[in-house]
């Protein structure tokens, strides 16, 4: 059983660090899984900055908000993929992830005459958007390469139908 650790308003963060976020309407709504591509950064930090987008993996629909936390936190969400999510969400990751992001809401406030504030990640260095796997031609450090589908080393299967855990 899998505990929600942080939540606000509709996204949450699970006890293992992976963010969800529900979406649709109060009474017909859904889980999306989540996908942060910068490292070191609050829950607080990664809402505010807009640091994370949508993976395509989405649950049955719900018919409250808390109808679809209280599955979460029992294992009861049958997941799948929704290619056109994961799409908007790379598109997402490519644009937020440049180094002088700023989300239009801070925009806004510094034209107004707010405090330009700096982004958390300034200073540290950049994480890279891709992971540091070997490309798909190396067979160095990749699992499976029986000749069978490769798999990312630090990437949990699951089954479209299992509960995640």
């Amino acid at each position: 059983m899998v505990r929600i650790r942080q939540r606000q308003g509709r996204h949450f963060m699970d006890e293992e660090g992976r963010m969800f976020w529900i979406n649709g309407p109060e009474n017909f709504c859904y889980l999306s899984e989540q996908r942060q591509w910068r490292c070191g950064l609050s829950f607080q930090e990664v809402l505010e900055w807009k640091q994370c987008a949508p993976s395509g993996l989405v649950s049955q629909r719900f018919s409250s908000l808390q109808a679809a936390c209280e599955a979460f936190e029992h294992n009861q969400i049958f997941w799948s993929h929704d290619l056109y999510l994961r799409r908007m969400g790379d598109q997402m990751a490519l644009h937020r992830s440049a180094d002088d992001y700023r989300p239009t809401v801070m925009k806004l406030a510094e034209a107004s005459g707010r405090a330009v504030r700096p982004a958390p990640w300034s200073g540290r260095t950049s994480t890279p958007l891709s992971c540091p796997v070997p490309l798909m031609n190396s067979k160095v450090g990749l699992v499976g390469d029986s000749g069978g589908e490769l798999t990312h080393p630090r990437r949990r299967r699951r089954s479209l139908r299992e509960p995640v855990h």
